[in-house]
């Protein structure tokens, strides 16, 4: 995040032609980076939880029939236990709430 963050304030500050704080910039970047950071948290959840595996059922049928064609040996790896699945969520809700706080400090700066 702090990499966009700072990407995205150096572009701003020099593709704007008018006078803005420095500020303004940095509430931009943290807007943005913010935004990128909660995507990925909410991805990671709805992949945690399960919602993808609905999504994905046809084509891991598809591969692992392709699979056991070119080898009948083949295996697929095993399921995600619970506490897995939790840990993951876990991890997932900490990008989700970084994501937040950058958000609602950029709103916080473009007030200043």
């Amino acid at each position: 995040m702090g990499i966009v963050t700072i990407g995205y304030t150096i572009w701003s500050y020099a593709s704007y032609y008018r006078p803005e704080t420095f500020l303004f910039h940095i509430s931009g970047g943290l807007f943005v980076g913010g935004m990128i950071v909660f995507a990925i948290g909410m991805f990671s959840e709805m992949g945690a939880s399960g919602l993808f595996d609905g999504f994905m059922y046809g084509f891991k049928r598809n591969r692992r029939a392709k699979l056991k064609e070119i080898d009948p040996d083949y295996e697929e790896d095993e399921e995600v236990t619970p506490e897995e699945r939790t840990e993951r969520k876990q991890s997932a809700r900490r990008w989700i709430l970084v994501g937040i706080a950058a958000v609602i400090l950029s709103y916080v700066l473009s007030f200043v």
